[in-house]
């Protein structure tokens, strides 16, 4: 099958496609420039991209095409309806490592939510009510459900979440929402368009006013000049008591000493955090004394979210080949939102 990468690849994914696509079942061809697409592209079969700024003047030069693979939930380019028009399976996969961070923010929003740090702790400290005799489940006629009897268990269900830096892996996120029923707000600098929050769920909304009506707040924020301390000591302050901060993006785009004191003080009600400061997070930092926050060692990204991009091009590869392209994951419908 001939598939071409219309865009080029960072270096370190340079041996990445004849290790997940190899000959001579493909025949591979990858740009070397950006805005100058490969050699032979017009004979592909499969075409893959995310930068290349996709109409349907390409796709017409692509009369053997029975694929493509946009890499990018948001951030890719391009119109590719008339593909999908056309019945030509068109799946969209999230841009590198976005997926994974999402995920990670996810899992944080759930531990907190479901206070899995506290049931965690209990375990490990051996917390075993008194009045409870340990007894084989279901045979001692007493009730055992939470029987470390954490307090204020909840659910994601319905609630209100707030994503800050909504981009790639912001909307990677909110895709994560939708079986919850939440309502979800966005912010990012420029404001999305009315088709934007349709396709992604969710609804922009000025900062101040995401943070006073969500019950989590996620931020995705870039290291970027501008995003410097966004989340301070006013920002947390107005934030529910009730409500929980979660940061996957930059370690410094958040105050960590006004962090700090809003979750020493229960300002507010915790938080999930997987950047610091400073990396590793110092022995005596006062995080690692707190009971009300989750703490991983900045491990939501990394190489392998493009490990996930080439196992899911190839396996789509593999059900267009096999005569199931209707199968591919995750499937452009007609109608989708294309970001032209």
């Amino acid at each position: 099958m001939r598939v071409a990468f219309l865009d080029p690849l960072e270096a370190r994914l340079a041996d990445f496609p004849a290790e997940y696509l190899p000959a001579p079942d493909f025949d591979v061809t990858v740009a070397d420039t950006a805005g100058v697409l490969p050699p032979r592209w017009q004979e592909a079969e499969a075409a893959v991209w995310f930068d290349t700024p996709m109409n349907r003047e390409l796709i017409e030069q692509m009369p053997n095409l029975r694929f493509m693979q946009r890499i990018g939930w948001f951030r890719a380019q391009g119109d590719a309806s008339y593909a999908v028009e056309r019945g030509i399976p068109v799946a969209v996969t999230p841009f590198g490592v976005s997926d994974r961070v999402a995920h990670h923010g996810f899992t944080l929003t759930l531990m907190l939510l479901r206070r899995m740090y506290v049931a965690i702790d209990a375990l490990n400290r051996r917390l075993n009510p008194e009045e409870l005799q340990e007894l084989p489940a279901d045979t001692g006629g007493q009730n055992t459900v939470n029987w470390a009897r954490i307090p204020d268990i909840q659910s994601l269900n319905d609630k209100t979440v707030g994503i800050i830096g909504f981009g790639e892996i912001g909307a990677s996120y909110a895709r994560l929402l939708a079986p919850f029923h939440t309502r979800t707000l966005a912010y990012r600098r420029r404001p999305l368009t009315p088709e934007q929050e349709t396709f992604y769920g969710v609804r922009w909304t000025p900062l101040d006013e995401l943070l006073q009506q969500s019950d989590v707040v996620v931020s995705f924020v870039p290291g970027s000049p501008g995003a410097l301390q966004m989340m301070g000591e006013r920002e947390f302050g107005l934030m529910k008591s009730s409500a929980y901060f979660v940061n996957c993006g930059r370690a410094r785009s958040t105050d960590q000493d006004a962090l700090i004191r809003a979750l020493q003080e229960h300002r507010i009600a915790g938080a999930g955090l997987d950047v610091f400061n400073v990396e590793p997070l110092p022995r005596d930092s006062a995080l690692r004394t707190l009971d009300n926050v989750v703490l991983t060692p900045h491990s939501a990204g990394g190489i392998a979210g493009w490990t996930d991009t080439f196992a899911r091009l190839r396996a789509n590869l593999d059900r267009v080949q096999a005569g199931r392209g209707d199968e591919v994951t995750i499937r452009m419908r007609p109608g989708d939102y294309q970001p032209a």
